[in-house]
C-alpha cells in the first residue's frame, strides 16, 4: 500500500470525529456528480473531478483512490436504500397496491433528487462496458444487475397484486407494466432537475395519477387496446 493510500485509509477510519473531512468528501462527491453527469461516466478522469471540485489530482487522492471507488461508494448507497425502503412498502398489510405502487413512485423519484446526479448516471450508463475485466469490476456489475432484479422483481409483485385483487384492470403482463412504470421513472434522468418549478414528490404524484389511471378504472369493450 502506497503512502498516500495509507493515509487516505487512516483519514477514513476517523472520519467520523473529523466533520472537515467529511466536507471535503460531500463536495468531492458533488463536483463528481456535476462531472460525471455532463462528461459521462467513462470520459471523466479523476483530474476532471480535481478542477470541479477546485482541488489539484495529488490532494482529491488523500480522499478517494479512483473514480470507481467514489462513484460506487455514492450509489450503492442510494440504490441499497431505496430496495429497502421499497421492500419495506410492499410487505406493507395496510396499503392497497395502487398506494404501494404511488409511494414507489415517491421513493424512487425523491432519491432521483436528493441523489442527484449520480442514480440518473447509473441508469444512464451501460455498466458492462466499464472498464477492463476483473475480479473487483465483476462483482460490481454483478451488484448493479442484481439491484436493478430486485427492483423489478418488487415493482413486478405490487402490479401482481393489484391484478389478481382485481384492483388493476389491464390486458397486459404484471412484467410489462413494471417495465413502463421503472421505464418512466428513469426516463426523467432527460429533464429532471432539482430546484425546477416542481420537487420531486409533486412529479412523482403527477406521475402516480397518470400511470393509476389506466389501472384502476375497468376498460369498457371500446377502450380496450386491440
Amino acid at each position: 500500500m502506497s503512502q498516500i493510500a495509507k493515509r487516505r485509509a487512516a483519514a477514513a477510519s476517523s472520519a467520523e470525529d473529523d466533520s472537515a473531512y467529511r466536507q471535503k468528501q460531500w463536495e468531492i462527491l458533488q463536483a463528481a456528480g456535476r462531472v460525471f453527469h455532463r462528461l459521462g461516466y467513462q470520459t471523466t478522469k479523476l483530474t476532471d473531478i480535481a478542477v470541479e471540485a477546485g482541488l489539484d489530482r495529488a490532494s482529491l487522492y488523500y480522499y478517494y483512490g479512483s473514480k470507481e471507488q467514489l462513484f460506487r461508494d455514492v450509489a450503492s448507497r442510494a440504490v441499497i436504500g431505496n430496495i429497502e425502503a421499497t421492500e419495506e412498502i410492499v410487505s406493507s398489510a395496510s396499503l392497497s397496491a395502487a398506494e404501494k405502487l404511488a409511494r414507489v413512485i415517491e421513493v424512487q423519484m425523491t432519491s432521483f433528487e436528493s441523489n442527484y446526479p449520480f442514480l440518473y448516471v447509473l441508469v444512464q450508463e451501460d455498466v458492462s462496458k466499464w472498464l477492463q475485466p476483473g475480479a473487483e469490476i465483476s462483482e460490481w456489475k454483478e451488484a448493479v444487475h442484481g439491484w436493478s432484479a430486485r427492483f423489478f422483481t418488487l415493482v413486478r409483485g405490487v402490479i401482481s397484486e393489484g391484478i389478481e385483487s382485481g384492483e388493476f384492470h389491464t390486458q397486459l403482463p404484471a412484467g410489462v407494466i413494471a417495465h413502463c412504470a421503472i421505464g418512466m421513472m428513469n426516463n426523467s434522468s432527460t429533464w429532471f432537475k432539482p430546484e425546477g418549478v416542481l420537487t420531486a414528490r409533486e412529479i412523482a404524484r403527477g406521475m402516480s395519477e397518470l400511470f393509476l389511471a389506466g389501472l384502476v378504472s375497468p376498460l369498457s369493450g371500446s377502450q380496450r387496446p386491440r
